[in-house]
């Protein structure tokens, strides 16, 4: 009977102490978790943050962390709708899909910009209905996501609720102060983007965005939509174009050809593979602020 109450007793100790199981879509969200979750947590990311995280596959792999997962942490509005929804369904891990005590989608929590109005069809491209997602460039945005992070760990281990709390006050004023203090070395400038995935990024530091140089989102530019962007960037005196390496090299050279204009290749994401400069989100921000001519 003594060996049996030990070994509840181990049980109950090993269970009480065992970490939270975090998945996440991006490096940038499970750099987030580990900074909230400390101790308590074990995260690992799906993707490495030099994938296009709109077209992503339903990997092996990621079906089996899901599986196992206590927690996913996605972007949401509808970042990851082409390929997450599927990883979850061959999951079948009910606790963190949509609606689940571990499911933790940071966008809910995120008060989105370029959110359309009026009928929305294919037609119109890959139209986020719940506005941009693309809002990992945004300190601000990032400690509003964090939100989200802090409640759903919160609701896992009510035990360490005051914790997490901590630790997002501790997360929310280093990326403030990293805002504030890059904010300083900003050159005010009019920019571009090739998909509006700096939006957040321009919106942040207070450079004033010309437009995409796509027409519709998803779908490469004609001949005519390059022409006409680039000499609205040249009459706007627009001193660069960001864009990350998934975009057509073609229509980039093309856009730099006809306006003159340079173009900056650089991630939207942290990235955890390579020789990035980008491995934090500090080093992210620092890339794209000494991007900026």
């Amino acid at each position: 009977m003594k060996s049996f109450v030990f070994a509840t007793c181990l049980f109950c100790a090993s269970t009480a102490f065992s970490k939270i199981k975090v998945v996440t879509t991006l490096p940038d969200i499970a750099e987030i978790v580990q900074a909230i979750g400390g101790n308590e947590v074990e995260v690992q990311s799906l993707l490495k943050g030099s994938e296009d995280p709109h077209y992503a596959e339903a990997r092996p792999d990621y079906i089996l962390k899901v599986n196992r997962a206590d927690v996913l942490c996605s972007v949401g509005l509808e970042l990851e709708v082409g390929w997450l929804p599927k990883v979850l369904e061959k999951a079948g891990n009910a606790n963190v899909s949509p609606g689940g005590k571990g499911s933790c989608i940071l966008g809910k929590s995120v008060k989105p910009v370029d959110v359309p109005v009026g009928v929305i069809n294919r037609s119109l491209g890959d139209v986020h209905p719940q506005g941009n997602p693309h809002f990992a460039l945004s300190p601000e945005k990032l400690v509003e996501g964090a939100n989200e992070v802090v409640r759903v760990l919160s609701e896992v281990n009510p035990d360490k609720a005051s914790e997490f709390s901590k630790n997002y006050d501790a997360f929310k004023k280093k990326m403030t102060d990293l805002q504030t203090t890059l904010s300083k070395s900003v050159k005010k400038v009019k920019v571009m983007e090739y998909h509006k995935e700096f939006t957040y990024f321009f919106n942040a530091y207070g450079l004033e965005s010309v437009g995409s140089l796509e027409e519709k989102p998803g779908m490469p530019p004609s001949a005519a939509r390059l022409a006409q962007v680039a000499k609205l960037a040249k009459d706007n005196k627009v001193a660069v174009l960001f864009a990350t390496p998934s975009a057509p090299h073609k229509a980039l050279e093309r856009f730099t050809e006809l306006s003159g204009i340079p173009v900056v290749t650089v991630p939207s994401y942290v990235q955890t593979s390579g020789n990035s400069d980008a491995k934090t989100i500090e080093g992210l921000q620092k890339l794209l602020v000494k991007s900026i001519p």
